[in-house]
């Protein structure tokens, strides 16, 4: 018997979210999750808060958020808290008394069971990354894309989650120089996508486009039928021309800086 695959509905896509993230930042150094009703908290223990993250969803118990928010705040460390629609509007109020500052709205997208060929720049070449050059390169890519001390980007994303069974990450190159990243992450036929980026020097090349299309036939192949991710305003544009659509916003709020934005 076939049984229809859950829509992708805000509740759905904050709990793949929660899961995600534990997948993408699982195999950090310092790695520690907490998780409540409607709470989920993952963190590297890196000093950039694209990489500790709280998601907020329905149900979530206010002390039990405060407390989380508390204890970040606490040993100082920079987070971002990303509250979906379904948690109303109490909690943003609540991460404004905390301290946390707003950062950005984030277009939670899908793309359903679609035909897809790659496209962009054909002279960009995108494997799948399998060892600890191919993390060096990532690393690189992520770095400049988003910012960031190369160092703790090694710390977070090791060679280690290249072998972790739900998720990939894949490179692009051009000329043998690493100039794309991007991490997929698999939940039976519905796959995430994460920390999408190019070198900064060479962005709007058609890289992005290169990379991630290839990237999610490669999926498509081994059986993924939807994707979603998390929209940044730099890549919203990309996002739309590949066919994702956006189900819901969630808000992102921040203690020290972001770069979602």
């Amino acid at each position: 018997m076939n049984i229809e695959p859950k829509a992708l509905s805000e509740s759905v896509l904050r709990r793949l979210t929660s899961d995600a993230i534990t997948t993408f930042l699982g195999e950090s150094a310092a790695y520690e999750a907490a998780a409540r009703p409607g709470l989920q908290l993952a963190l590297s223990n890196e000093p950039v808060a694209d990489m500790n993250m709280l998601v907020v969803g329905a149900g979530a118990d206010h002390k039990h958020f405060a407390a989380m928010v508390n204890g970040c705040l606490d040993r100082q460390l920079p987070f971002l808290v990303l509250i979906f629609p379904e948690a109303g509007r109490a909690i943003d109020e609540m991460a404004l008394e905390l301290g946390l500052e707003y950062a950005v709205e984030f277009p939670m997208m899908v793309r359903d069971d679609l035909p897809l060929e790659p496209g962009g720049n054909p002279d960009v070449n995108v494997s799948r990354a399998s060892d600890e050059t191919d993390c060096d390169g990532s690393a690189d890519v992520i770095a400049s894309a988003y910012s960031m001390a190369k160092s703790s980007v090694l710390r977070a994303l090791p060679p280690s989650l290249f072998e972790t069974p739900g998720a990939d990450v894949f490179v692009a190159r051009i000329d043998g120089e690493t100039v794309g990243s991007v991490t997929l992450t698999y939940h039976g036929e519905t796959c995430g996508i994460w920390a999408m980026g190019t070198n900064s020097t060479l962005q709007r090349g058609g890289i992005g486009s290169r990379l991630l299309s290839t990237a999610m036939c490669e999926a498509r192949q081994h059986g993924a039928r939807r994707f979603f991710l998390g929209a940044t305003p730099a890549g919203f544009r990309l996002y739309e021309k590949l066919g994702f659509r956006t189900v819901c916003s969630a808000r992102v709020w921040v203690s020290g800086e972001t770069h979602q934005a």
